[in-house]
């Protein structure tokens, strides 16, 4: 690793004044729980999505010119993360304030680059705070916290208006909707119900375009609590491990980036399978959603069809890559050069047309896809990977269905990399 030239480049990525990425993990100092009590999951995304967490007061913020970086004194267990992205709010002066990249921490510090030099050296101001910066650009349009629901909403411009409605209380719908009669049934599991929804007029009543369920909680994880959330301003990811295989499942909602101009519902959303095939507490494949598996249509939905009119039945979709999924083209370290590779071509979204197959609807955005997987890697941030010299890349393992023996690569076990891009997603951004 050359460490000059991508450093410099490194650098020019941190000093960046806007962020339109963002992400979030369980691993982070002051981090929502993501716990399976009623309305936990709801409290989670307004953290990420709206408000952010971990406000801490600061002891001091100094500048050192010969560096070009700011050295923030917080205290000890103070959790916040390298290449997390903060807020900086209360100082004097402005060259301190705002959103930037962490470049360094310490037990007791963490380092930025700030946009322009400070007028000066040491900030003052009576109460000078560091947060973990929310992901900005969402809104909550309407919220039961009684109930513990609530539809969230893009603020984007360029945003289609379609919402997610996400339901997080202890609803009773029928068998196996239920929470608590899930948790006390032959059958464990845990989910919130989300959906995508508009034409509202109050919580109660508007129109569903299409509904799954969401992991909450990590009940009969071995390893316990995780989890991941990364997006920008019109779709975010959600990696949550729980039940007894100790494995993940990736959901999301959000739009992409349609191949139809004025897309009026190019809109995900994708959940976890849930019933009969589904026990937390049995080692089993069914109980995650195989998200890094490409062509995998279950609990995949899209808001309307391609030709943007209703229809009696749900419109599916899957991802399409290289290769059968995420991670697992080639072993892991590659023999010819002993390193790791991605590649950083789209991530299709193909709607499945009923009787017709399949058609290119668009592209997911925020993906580069790992060709091994390494479980070294797993929660790594990476700024050198070839082609993406200067880019940070966050690779995070999700689970994908290795029934059919695709792969006999042992360290795998049934997972595969995502690669998240943390600098930006679209072309506007």
């Amino acid at each position: 690793r050359p460490a000059t030239r991508w450093a410099a480049l490194f650098l020019e990525t941190f000093k960046m004044a806007d962020f339109p990425v963002k992400w979030f993990s369980s691993d982070m100092g002051g981090s929502p729980s993501g716990s399976d009590d009623a309305g936990a999951l709801i409290d989670l995304l307004k953290a990420c999505l709206i408000t952010g967490f971990n406000t801490t007061p600061l002891t001091s913020l100094a500048f050192d010119s010969s560096t070009g970086l700011v050295t923030a004194e917080i205290g000890q267990g103070h959790g916040f993360l390298k290449h997390q992205v903060i807020s900086i709010s209360g100082a004097d002066q402005d060259q301190f304030n705002g959103e930037f990249r962490i470049t360094e921490v310490g037990i007791t510090w963490a380092t930025f680059a700030p946009d322009a030099a400070p007028i000066s050296a040491t900030a003052t101001g009576e109460l000078i705070e560091i947060k973990a910066a929310p992901m900005g650009g969402w809104e909550v349009v309407l919220e039961d916290s009684e109930r513990h629901r609530v539809m969230l909403r893009s603020t984007n411009p360029r945003s289609n208006g379609l919402m997610l409605h996400v339901q997080n209380d202890h609803w009773d719908d029928g068998p196996y909707d239920n929470w608590s009669d899930a948790s006390s049934s032959g059958y464990p599991q845990r989910g919130a119900k989300v959906r995508i929804i508009t034409e509202h007029t109050d919580i109660d009543t508007y129109l569903t375009l299409s509904e799954t369920r969401w992991p909450i909680g990590w009940d009969y994880a071995p390893d316990g609590r995780e989890w991941l959330l990364v997006g920008d301003d019109r779709l975010f990811y959600y990696t949550s491990r729980y039940a007894n295989q100790n494995q993940r499942s990736t959901v999301t909602f959000g739009e992409f980036d349609s191949v139809i101009e004025g897309d009026a519902f190019g809109t995900v959303l994708q959940g976890i399978p849930y019933g009969t095939n589904t026990d937390w507490n049995d080692y089993n494949d069914d109980n995650y959603a195989e998200f890094a598996k490409f062509g995998d249509t279950k609990d995949h939905y899209l808001a309307r069809p391609y030709h943007q009119m209703p229809t009696d039945s749900e419109t599916l979709w899957s991802k399409r890559g290289l290769g059968y999924a995420f991670g697992i083209m080639h072993q892991y370290p590659n023999p010819a050069s002993y390193g790791f590779y991605v590649h950083s071509g789209p991530i299709l979204v193909e709607e499945v047309i009923e009787g017709s197959g399949n058609m290119l609807r668009g592209y997911l955005p925020g993906f580069v896809q790992p060709l091994q997987t390494a479980l070294a890697y797993h929660k790594a941030v990476l700024d050198d990977l070839p082609g993406l010299e200067g880019v940070p890349v966050l690779l995070w393992l999700s689970a994908y269905d290795d029934e059919g023996g695709y792969t006999s690569y042992e360290e795998v076990n049934g997972a595969g990399l995502l690669g998240f891009r943390l600098d930006k997603w679209r072309a506007y951004q």
